[in-house]
């Protein structure tokens, strides 16, 4: 079984998914006409808040959180054939991988919604989705160098993803700094880095597709009819 393309919808679905809702959501005034990565014109959760395009952005990222878990799956199962053995890194992927996309749930379940509990919790979403999918970025790369030996072929990838992980965490101290330094200057560009910051961290999963793809990782049958993970 080609295993590939829980990564490459864990890539494109949450990407396309994002940028129909604005289209949606513009074309019923509910969003401006803008380049949102650039005029800060208008947020993620603003896109998705009303209808019809919340409808959109709840079938679409729903099914997302659900491929965000199965990716963090794949890749613990594969670091862990890798290995020997499951590692401490390793479990810890899996685990902050799964509980991202919880938060993701937490998010969009709950989006438009009005009050605080409502508003605590996609608050709570969002920082487990964010920061969990990134540490978990780390972690992955952090074992696919340690398997530099026997995946010599994407460690070129790898360190595209690394370099990846690098701008967001250099990206996300600037907004911390600029927030404290000048508060309204961050206010007036704050939605930009969110669209920043999600492009950056979807085109890591891209790039798994492609580390998955160029080590050839299949889902095979074993000698005792169980499933376990190869590589070309």
């Amino acid at each position: 079984m080609n295993v590939r393309i829980v990564a490459l919808l864990a890539a494109l679905v949450p990407f396309v998914a994002v940028h129909l809702t604005w289209l949606v959501a513009a074309s019923h005034g509910l969003v401006e006409w803008c380049n949102p990565y650039i005029h800060d014109c208008t947020s993620i959760s603003a896109t998705g808040r009303h209808p019809p395009a919340s409808f959109l952005f709840r079938a679409s990222m729903l099914p997302a959180a659900v491929l965000f878990a199965g990716y963090w799956w794949v890749n613990h199962a594969w670091m862990a054939t890798l290995s020997g053995r499951t590692t401490a890194t390793n479990r810890w992927m899996l685990g902050l991988g799964l509980l991202a996309s919880l938060g993701l749930i937490l998010y969009v379940t709950v989006l438009g919604e009005v009050g605080d509990a409502w508003a605590r919790q996609r608050r709570i979403g969002t920082v487990l989705f964010f920061s969990f999918t990134f540490l978990c970025q780390l972690l992955l790369v952090a074992q696919l160098k340690a398997q530099a030996g026997r995946l010599p072929q994407v460690q070129g990838l790898v360190r595209g993803m690394w370099r990846l992980c690098v701008a967001l965490l250099t990206i996300g101290l600037l907004t911390v700094i600029l927030e404290a330094w000048n508060r309204p200057l961050y206010k007036s560009m704050d939605n930009s880095f969110e669209w920043v910051l999600t492009l950056l961290l979807q085109a890591n999963f891209f790039l798994g597709y492609f580390v998955w793809r160029r080590a050839g990782l299949t889902l095979k049958a074993s000698d005792r009819s169980l499933t376990k993970l190869e590589t070309e």
